[in-house]
């Protein structure tokens, strides 16, 4: 089990608790079978980004509070914890919690694979800066080329963000949590 399995294992078995939930209840509240959910609790499941985010939903906290482990005052170049998928490579940052409920992630969308996202929760603001790069990101059908630079706030609904010109893009993106804080 790795390290980020332990992590993600514990933090939910403590975020249920907290708010009493059964695992029947997470099973009929993410739609994942029973077995599923008690493999991720107990570390031996490997959830992908988008089970994590319904988890997350399920809970009412964010994907930060499912990933978070003590992020040092120095985090150094690669470190911290990894939330790569099929189409990003990526990492959490930062967690600001005073009262901001701001997650902040290092994501490096690959050159050739969209990204399809199904959108924020309600309330949940996510903005993208792209440090390198270009990627198209929006709405399907109306997406926006952005460059090195570029901030774009993502919209609530289902999105898609992909690399242009052969090239992985760098960006940072910023997620606010609607609650204004962690669990």
């Amino acid at each position: 089990m790795s390290s980020i399995e332990k992590t993600v294992a514990s933090n939910i078995r403590r975020l249920r608790a907290q708010r009493g939930l059964t695992i029947s209840d997470m099973s009929r509240r993410t739609g994942m079978a029973k077995s599923t959910f008690t493999n991720l609790e107990s570390g031996t499941g490997n959830p992908t980004l988008q089970t994590l985010w319904s988890i997350a939903e399920a809970l009412g906290c964010t994907l930060a509070d499912l990933i978070h482990e003590q992020i040092p005052q120095l985090l150094r170049a690669g470190e911290g914890v990894r939330v790569d998928s099929d189409s990003s490579l990526g990492r959490m940052i930062a967690q600001i919690p005073a009262g901001t409920g701001v997650d902040v992630y290092e994501v490096t969308f690959l050159a050739g694979r969209k990204h399809a996202s199904s959108g924020g929760r309600p309330g949940m603001t996510e903005h993208l800066y792209v440090v390198s790069g270009r990627l198209r990101a929006g709405l399907p059908g109306a997406e926006e080329i952005l460059g090195p630079g570029d901030t774009y706030r993502l919209p609530e609904q289902p999105y898609l963000i992909q690399a242009l010109d052969d090239t992985d893009a760098k960006t940072v993106l910023l997620i606010s949590n609607p609650n204004g804080g962690f669990a």
